[in-house]
Order: C-alpha cells, then structure tokens, then sequence
C-alpha cells in the first residue's frame, strides 16, 4: 500500500505544467561510457536542461529487482525533473544474477566518481548531486 501511495505522490510531483509534450527542453547524451567490468562498458544517459539549469545533478538508478538494462529507463519521469532545470544521470549498471548486489553497490559508486569528476563538462556542482530509483534503485539510493 506505501509503494502505491509512493508511486501516486512520485507520479504528481513529476508531472510537467505547461511544457509541450512534442517539444523538448532538454538535450539527451545517450550511452555515455562511466566504466568498464569484464568487456562490458557501464553507461549512462545524460538529460541536460536547455535552460534554466539549476547547476544540480540528479542519478536515476535505472534498476529493478536488481536488473538493469537501457531499455528499462523511465524517459517521462526523467523529463519532468528535467524540464525543473536539473540535469538528470540515468546511470545502467551490471546486473543479477551475473554479478552480485556488492558489485552492483560499487557501479553506482563509480558513477558517481564519474559525474563529480566531470562535473564542470555537465554544468553542475559535484557537491550537489541526489540520488533516486524505483525498486531495487531506491535501495540502492538509501544504503550508497
């Protein structure tokens, strides 16, 4: 019942107000290189804000059942935020049963080092960066 109520309120705070919904606001930089683990690269996708940037970095955790896969981010809920002036990581880690939940602890990590590290190529402060997630990526959120 918490996790409805969560995703309702989730939902209505991420609704966009008067923004076109053909016309986008943002610029998105997909499959951007943080890492690589056994030959495979670690991506993420980088939503920027085209005007009105807040200088403030949002990480999706794009995770579910601690499985991850481009496919699975959630473009509308990214855009919303997006269109708030905040630049938004939409970070794809390794998943189960693969590899385990430590490693997959230790992606996020990485992307993060990776974000502050290029903080001034995104426009954003590296002492300003949140973290957020659905599923397993709220978890993950909570215990990084």
């Amino acid at each position: 019942m918490k996790l409805l109520a969560l995703i309702a309120v989730l939902t209505l705070a991420c609704t966009p107000f008067g923004v076109a919904a053909d016309e986008p606001s943002f610029t998105r930089q997909e499959d951007v290189i943080y890492g690589r683990k056994h030959g495979t690269a670690l991506t993420m996708d980088v939503f920027t804000p085209e005007e009105d940037a807040k200088g403030v970095g949002l990480v999706m955790v794009v995770s579910g059942g601690w499985f991850s896969a481009h496919e699975a981010i959630p473009v509308p809920l990214i855009e919303s935020l997006v269109g708030r002036g905040y630049t938004v990581f939409a970070v794809v880690h390794v998943s189960q049963p693969k590899f385990t939940i430590p490693e997959i602890l230790g992606d996020l990590h990485r992307a993060v080092r990776f974000i502050r590290h290029h903080a001034e190529d995104y426009g954003i402060d590296p002492d300003r960066i949140g973290n957020y997630g659905g599923s397993a990526g709220a978890w993950k959120c909570s215990a990084a």
